[in-house]
């Protein structure tokens, strides 16, 4: 196994002498003989293993066991204790999802204070096996099917290659003892459901059912790559996003010969399934407004654009403004300019209003039902309502819209289109020139 190991590790390129390498330990057969495999290595290793206090007495044992363990290897150790239920609790996570979280985020955070290159942890073969029949009991895209990565940006998993049972016969060859989870034999976890009893009818059907699906992990990956390529291209002509929003091209991706296959893909980092992406695929071309909604996000489709937002959008609490002044949070900014040296910015996120026509204090805030104003150029007053609706402005970007107000009159619908009352003309002796950098009908127009 060894020499399995070094070729695994040099395959994959994993991990070199040079490397400072972490790993983690749980006293369990296979992070013990991923430990013993190091050794013989001789590289340079520290070890870390978490206590997530969920067995008592046996979870304490389990730490002493690799704090010796790793004395005997001369290796530096670290240890953590974790509230792991309250954790959980806390965030709303099953106890799975909670230590693997705490795992992992104190996993980087030692490697970033003491300078580890690699975190190495002892996922194996079954492991990877019981991945993909997990995801694919779930619904997964073909990215699902390949398991775990044997690297993932500084985590690496060098046993990937070794089944559940070799391990445990190195073990047994090289006199390793190890710790025994008990709840490794509980059905009360949906993963070992899977290595209980489907994994050994599966071998019962094939006894080389572990070999195969180690050839079939390298050839799904290869149909990965292939399908990421195929996407990722695609993606680049229909999709710009910052993140945590984004907007997709709806001609561009009608005219792609799997376009249900690449808005899935350009959907599910927000949160979208794969049946909410059928039917949103059915609604492009029909009436423009249809929303939906996932854990996280909110999607209208609209026009021309698919667009996609976080779900929450935070309250906005109206802004009084007594003088003329900065307002860094709105990035606002307003200055008064004698009429002999004013130059008209015509800009759509700038207003020039007569100020001589204006009562302080002004009031920045959302605009509301039954709000109306003159837009400039018009001596008729119009809903805003009505002039959403001619200027097509779709529901995300009315969320977002805000007017500055004098009194109970609009002066600028901020973004769109100053007030008429307000104009400059021929009496005017100053202007008060507003500025707001970005403002989201802007922005969003802009896109």
């Amino acid at each position: 196994m060894l020499r399995q190991f070094k070729q695994f590790a040099n395959d994959n390129n994993l991990f070199d002498r040079n490397h400072r390498l972490l790993a983690a330990v749980s006293g369990g057969a296979d992070s013990v003989v991923m430990l013993h495999l190091l050794a013989q290595c001789q590289l340079k290793v520290a070890v870390a293993h978490c206590n997530f206090q969920l067995r008592g007495a046996d979870a304490d044992g389990d730490e002493e066991f690799v704090r010796q363990l790793a004395a005997k290897y001369q290796m530096p150790f670290f240890s953590i204790r974790f509230n792991t239920l309250a954790y959980a609790d806390e965030h709303h996570l099953s106890v799975e999802m909670a230590a693997r979280e705490l795992r992992y985020n104190w996993f980087a955070q030692l490697a970033t204070e003491h300078h580890y290159d690699r975190i190495l942890t002892a996922h194996h073969l079954n492991d990877n096996i019981e991945t993909l029949l997990l995801n694919l009991s779930r619904g997964t895209g073909i990215n699902g099917l390949c398991g775990i990565a044997a690297a993932n940006g500084n985590i690496v998993r060098p046993l990937l290659f070794a089944t559940r049972t070799q391990i445990e016969e190195y073990a047994r060859l090289n006199n390793l003892s190890f710790r025994t989870d008990s709840t490794n034999f509980s059905d009360d976890y949906q993963r070992n459901i899977i290595r209980h009893r489907i994994v050994p009818v599966m071998k019962q059907i094939n006894p080389s059912f572990e070999d195969r699906m180690l050839k079939n992990f390298k050839h799904i990956r290869q149909a990965a790559d292939i399908y990421n390529w195929y996407v990722g291209k695609v993606q680049a002509n229909v999709l710009k996003t910052d993140g945590k929003s984004c907007t997709i091209d709806i001609k561009n991706l009608m005219q792609q010969p799997f376009a249900e296959t690449v808005l899935f893909e350009c959907l599910k980092p927000y949160g979208f399934n794969g049946s909410q992406v059928a039917d949103i695929i059915k609604t492009v071309g029909l009436k423009s407004g249809n929303t939906f909604q996932s854990a996280t996000h909110c999607l209208l489709v609209d026009r021309s654009l698919i667009v996609v937002e976080p779900a929450e959008q935070s309250e906005f609490e109206p802004i009084v403004i007594c003088s003329p002044q900065n307002i860094d949070s709105l990035g606002l900014t307003m200055r008064v300019v004698p009429i002999a040296d004013f130059v008209l910015d015509k800009r759509r996120n700038v207003a020039c209003l007569d100020i001589d026509k204006l009562h302080f204090p002004l009031t920045i805030r959302r605009w509301q039902n039954g709000d109306f104003f003159y837009p400039i150029g018009m001596t008729k007053a119009q809903k805003l309502s009505d002039f959403f609706i001619n200027n097509k402005v779709n529901v995300f970007d009315k969320k977002r819209i805000m007017v500055l107000t004098s009194g109970e009159r609009i002066v600028w619908l901020i973004g769109y289109r100053p007030d008429n009352r307000f104009k400059i003309d021929n009496s005017t002796q100053r202007v008060l020139v507003v500025d707001m950098m970005n403002p989201p009908s802007v922005e969003l127009l802009n896109r």
